[in-house]
């Protein structure tokens, strides 16, 4: 056996060589370095991922601490209140594990066309997000491009309940907004508001414009681990074992449950009918919506 299949011996047993090889031929997109992401990409990596791309445009903050794997004690700077670029720690985690992954860092938002592109050629998009408005562009543009798009989602409630979300999103056939994912079509259009409607919004309704675009809730790190490793065992599924993946998992935390979702793949939905009409699909128009530009 090669000093390779050495390395992932013990998992070849489980999905085969083939199978290795499928995971290590998967280009793949991480949409978000933060709670979830920070838990996925090593995971990726360990699994043998050889072509990840990352989105992420902020920076490592003070609250980010009790929750972030791969972040170091002197990523954050405490006198200058600053802290790493998430992309740059996110490229030490995996060279760190496999010094042979190719891994690109896109140090800005998803509504970026470099970020758009990256996910146009991947086979494998995972979104680690805080907003259902990025949420429901990721939606879009994975339908359009045919990029098979595994979403995941923690969940804290004010009466104590926890929980979180894994959806995967393929071919047309069942989407974040049909399968009853329960996005939240207010924050949606809050997302993808501009500054002057978020102002107006604000007037009318005595909310600031940040807590209007917020999209950021409650979190801890163990939720977080469980539900990126469902997420990537979804992962591993669709590629190794297809007919006994998922495409909806509800986790409930509380009541030590997973429950599968069963979803409606022909329910005459807008967005999953756009499936792979790429440009015909217009999800262009979001380019720029929120997009930070390059440093």
């Amino acid at each position: 056996m090669s000093s390779a299949n050495k390395r992932f011996n013990r998992q070849i047993a489980i999905f085969g060589l083939q199978g290795q090889e499928k995971i290590q031929s998967t280009k793949v997109v991480l949409v978000g370095f933060g709670g979830l992401g920070t838990f996925v990409l090593p995971q990726l990596c360990l699994l043998g991922v050889r072509d990840i791309a990352v989105v992420e445009h902020e920076t490592f903050s003070e609250t980010n601490r009790n929750r972030y794997m791969g972040f170091l004690h002197s990523d954050f700077d405490d006198d200058k209140g600053t802290g790493f670029d998430k992309v740059m720690v996110a490229e030490r985690v995996a060279k760190g594990i496999d010094p042979e992954v190719n891994i690109k860092l896109i140090k800005n938002k998803l509504e970026s066309r470099d970020a758009f592109d990256a996910i146009k050629r991947a086979d494998i998009v995972v979104g680690c997000l805080d907003s259902d408005g990025a949420r429901s562009i990721l939606n879009e543009l994975s339908i359009a491009y045919d990029v098979t798009y595994i979403d995941l989602a923690s969940e804290v409630f004010v009466d104590g309940t926890f929980g979180g979300r894994i959806a995967v999103v393929k071919e047309g056939n069942g989407c974040l907004h049909c399968m009853g994912y329960g996005l939240d079509q207010t924050e949606v259009r809050r997302y993808l508001a501009d500054e002057t409607q978020l102002e107006n919004e604000a007037k009318v309704y005595g909310v600031d414009k940040e807590s209007l675009a917020a999209g950021s809730g409650p979190s801890v790190v163990d939720l977080n681990g469980i539900i990126a490793s469902l997420g990537v065992q979804e992962f591993k599924l669709h590629i190794t074992d297809p007919k006994n993946s998922s495409r909806y998992l509800n986790y409930r935390g509380h009541l030590k449950s997973i429950t599968k979702v069963q979803v409606d793949e022909d329910n005459g939905c807008y967005c999953c009918s756009l499936y792979n009409k790429k440009l015909d699909a217009n999800v262009e128009r979001y380019l720029g919506v929120k997009a930070k530009p390059k440093d």
